[in-house]
């Protein structure tokens, strides 16, 4: 949580002008969706879950998958303290989406937030806002 909200906070910063987050655990999935196709840009944080990406995702991913969610640009963070997986299954179901601009950079938090995750979070950030 600590992680999106850092980041959110440095989306903001960089001149983006509007920054949603949504907990796809507890609020409504069907706003979530709304949400993703109703902005160009698309950050999606997860956790590993059973060698895989945390089950809240893997859903709502499939729901847009079935929507034909396109032309967006999209970055990745994961966590997972002993072998995360999260970005890998991430990416697997959004290759299968037309015209998605996947960030190069993803960031992978091992347990909790750590200092040395930072530059990476603001690569990302940065990366995600590119034109």
């Amino acid at each position: 949580k600590k992680a999106v909200e850092l980041l959110a906070d440095k989306l903001t910063a960089l001149g983006c002008p509007k920054v949603t987050v949504t907990d796809l655990a507890r609020d409504d999935m069907a706003e979530a969706v709304e949400d993703a196709f109703r902005y160009d840009k698309l950050l999606l944080a997860a956790a590993t879950y059973n060698a895989g990406v945390f089950p809240c995702m893997e859903h709502f991913l499939l729901h847009l998958k079935g929507k034909n969610y396109q032309k967006r640009r999209v970055g990745i963070l994961e966590n997972g303290t002993w072998a995360p997986m999260a970005a890998k299954t991430m990416k697997g179901i959004l290759e299968g989406m037309k015209e998605l601009q996947i960030c190069d950079t993803v960031v992978t938090i091992k347990s909790a937030l750590k200092e040395e995750d930072r530059p990476g979070m603001e690569k990302l950030a940065e990366e995600l806002l590119a034109k």
